[in-house]
């Protein structure tokens, strides 16, 4: 057998991306697909084990998964930036703790949220008050509205599809989320900045532009802010 040589692609021709998703999560892979098809990204993406119910207790025993899931991504991989994809997971764990757990395995430059990023997107909107759409039970719901609010916001008008099984919450449709956004936005009048659809889970992205024409109120989910904020952090132009 006659041995050939070979050329190596350098290891910055690409924007590094990760993500950590739910085991149940069917829709941020598609929603990332979409959001990077024209930019110079490399995106790696690894599952975590999740209940299908949606509890507290559920959403912050994925810390003790988050570790191994980091590991499990190319053993000489670095990233740009990596994101950990779970709105209300990421609540109950913690912000820095989720840094630490990804950092431990895998060098990355920064590491993100969709609850971290949401509020560094309403700073860049301008929007001080805001109207929320959750999938979940209301007392998961709330914990997030409560975090809203104790970094700074004002959540004056909420609605939830009281939803307790994340393998559900997949299958919402993008009309019904849509549908529910134009009733908050109509409740609220001009009262809110901007609209919240939490849960990386909800298939909204294809309706995301619709709510904002129609409502005059920018509206922004858990996947567009993730997406946003790695993107604003690697140097990827990408607006909200």
């Amino acid at each position: 057998m006659k041995t050939v040589g070979y050329d190596l692609i350098p290891v910055d021709r690409l924007i590094r991306l990760g993500m950590i998703v739910l085991q149940s999560d069917v829709t941020i892979e598609d929603d990332f697909r979409s959001y990077f098809k024209d930019t110079r990204v490399s995106l790696l993406v690894n599952r975590i084990p999740f209940e299908n119910e949606v509890t507290a207790e559920t959403l912050g025993d994925m810390a003790q998964h988050l570790k191994q899931a980091a590991a499990l991504f190319p053993l000489a991989h670095s990233f740009d930036a990596m994101g950990y994809a779970c709105t209300s997971g990421a609540l109950q764990i913690g912000n820095a703790r989720v840094s630490e757990l990804i950092n431990s395995e895998r060098t990355c430059g920064y590491v993100s949220n969709p609850m971290q990023a949401a509020l560094l997107a309403f700073e860049q909107l301008g929007a001080k008050h805001i109207g929320y759409i959750g999938p979940y039970a209301k007392a998961v719901c709330q914990s997030m509205i409560d975090h809203i609010e104790a970094a700074g916001f004002v959540v004056s008008h909420a609605l939830s599809f009281d939803e307790a099984h994340d393998q559900n919450v997949g299958r919402i449709s993008p009309e019904s989320i849509y549908q529910a956004a134009i009733a908050l936005a109509i409740e609220a009048g001009q009262s809110i900045d901007a609209i919240f659809i939490a849960c990386t889970n909800m298939k909204c992205a294809t309706v995301l532009d619709k709510i904002t024409a129609e409502t005059g109120i920018p509206a922004l989910s858990s996947n567009k802010a993730l997406a946003w904020d790695l993107a604003r952090s690697s140097g990827i132009p990408f607006s909200l």
